[in-house]
């Protein structure tokens, strides 16, 4: 009995870890513009959401859930929660970089964590599979190597949005957290379709960037 009660309770550890992780890539869906299936693809999503645990900390991370599914992941409120708000962008960055970012020092300060706020490379696969190569269809200098002579041809145009909204259509009509009801790709805002291209229509953050630390004088 013993035995079988230590295999239950791993079996629902592992339902609970699952159930977290798609939690995060759906989060993560929204605010990179990549699906899910990308985001699986990269192998990183266990990876982040430990370290975005471990920067902002457990209680931390579960206001951003909640926040965000108060308002099923679509225009949360802000007002009171510039720490939340910091989190969601280093998210985004850590996908799109495979590195976690150095918070605004306002920010960091409110998430009253104790370790450094410096920037890092999360391992050196996630330096590879950065959703940032994707975008352009580049590669990661040094790893990922495209083949022999394909210097010389042209790379594929980038997709419009009405290629990528026929590509997505069995899978995304009706499916995402957004949507209630089953709805046509074509009724959805560009920015709110995962892929490469809708990004293109994001209006970039206009928050300033964190300044940097202050420089000690050499005695």
């Amino acid at each position: 009995m013993h035995d079988a009660s230590k295999e239950d309770h791993a079996r629902n550890r592992a339902v609970v870890a699952s159930e977290d992780v798609a939690k995060f890539i759906e989060l993560s869906e929204v605010l990179t513009g990549f699906s899910r299936y990308d985001l699986r693809g990269t192998g990183m999503a266990e990876a982040y959401l430990d370290t975005v645990r471990r920067q902002i900390g457990a209680s931390n991370y579960a206001a951003l859930i909640t926040l965000l599914e108060e308002t099923w992941f679509r225009h949360p409120d802000w007002t009171g929660h510039p720490a939340l708000l910091e989190t969601v962008r280093a998210i985004a960055y850590l996908w799109y970089t495979g590195a976690w970012p150095r918070l605004a020092p306002a920010a960091h300060a409110g998430l009253r964590r104790q370790m450094a706020n410096e920037e890092f490379v999360v391992s050196p696969s996630a330096y590879t599979e950065g959703l940032v190569w994707r975008t352009f269809h580049g590669h990661p200098a040094g790893a990922k190597p495209p083949g022999f002579g394909t210097w010389s041809m042209a790379p594929p145009p980038v997709p419009t949005v009405e290629e990528i909204s026929r590509e997505l259509e069995p899978d995304f009509t009706g499916r995402h957290a957004l949507f209630t009801t089953p709805v046509s790709v074509s009724d959805i805002d560009p920015s709110m379709l995962p892929g490469p291209a809708p990004e293109r229509y994001t209006t970039p953050s206009t928050q300033p960037r964190a300044a940097e630390p202050p420089r000690q004088e050499q005695p």
